[in-house]
């Protein structure tokens, strides 16, 4: 058997880097909701505990959840500036949201344990995002590895060499393997893309200027991005010959493959339960 609070120290024993708990939101890695005292039965890892994760988790016997998204709502109380940094929305606040009293009862009615895993993760040199990703596009031999670093996923190697096609075919394509509806994407259909840079989650301007000094970088691809922002800045890159577009996979398309790597790493030094990715599913759809 093994607790809750066990999971987590060794969870700390095995990432690799000094465990970090600095986040000032209420929100840092370790255990939002439950007791560390809980023994675990199972484990599922998902992008964000939607109440429907949470359904599937406790029907399987699973009664921790590891999320990389807190599962309460900011409802727009924090500037997006500074997400990071800025205050949780108030008890009060939530405690009068019908909805999240509602998921607090199940979380409570199930006996769950939430535990976050988000900034500690994101700090190993391995960065499991991308490769959960990458594998997910089935492109690991297609990585490019960039000057001495010593692991191939380390934050700066974040650029893949493909097959030359058209940036229409290649959106297609991904929108496949994915399984994804809401890819959008800035460019020509007919520009021909061959060196990607791949990322995950939000893409700010001066990531895209970071990940544009590579040479002969064709695109870069994200999850999101602060529309008004890198939408006019993308579309001045491909009229000015910089760059022949981005494509854009949605926040949970891109960031729920690095909960099944996170999965798969846990199932290295946790044997005494049942470990299993629960996707939490893309959120939108689109008009055909």
């Amino acid at each position: 058997m093994i607790s809750s609070q066990q999971l987590i120290e060794r969870i700390q024993k095995n990432v690799g880097v000094p465990w970090q708990s600095q986040r000032s939101d209420g929100f840092s890695d370790g255990i939002l909701f439950g007791s560390g005292e809980t023994t675990v039965t199972g484990i599922a890892t998902t992008f964000t505990p939607t109440l429907d994760v949470l359904g599937k988790a406790a029907n399987s016997g699973k009664n921790v959840v590891i999320c990389r998204e807190a599962p309460s709502y900011s409802r727009g109380e924090r500037a997006p500036a500074f997400w990071r940094n800025g205050p949780a929305p108030s008890k009060e606040l939530l405690d009068n949201d019908a909805v999240w009293r509602a998921k607090q009862e199940f979380i409570s009615k199930n006996n769950l344990v939430i535990i976050r895993f988000f900034d500690n993760w994101d700090a190993r040199k391995t960065d499991g995002q991308l490769r959960g990703l990458s594998r997910a596009l089935g492109w690991d031999s297609s990585h490019v590895k960039l000057g001495s670093a010593e692991d191939a996923y380390d934050a700066r190697n974040v650029y893949f060499r493909l097959p030359t096609t058209s940036l229409g075919s290649f959106a297609e394509g991904i929108k496949k393997k994915l399984n994804v509806h809401g890819v959008r994407v800035i460019g020509k259909p007919e520009a021909k893309v061959s060196k990607v840079a791949l990322t995950h989650g939000l893409l700010l301007v001066a990531d895209a200027e970071r990940i544009l000094r590579e040479p002969d970088l064709d695109l870069i691809i994200a999850g999101d991005a602060v529309e008004w922002e890198v939408g006019p800045y993308f579309q001045d890159l491909v009229t000015a010959g910089k760059a022949k577009g981005l494509v854009l996979l949605g926040d949970e398309a891109s960031e729920e493959p690095g909960s099944g790597e996170m999965a798969e790493w846990l199932k290295g030094f946790v044997s005494e339960v049942p470990i299993e990715w629960m996707p939490a599913g893309e959120p939108f759809w689109t008009l055909g």
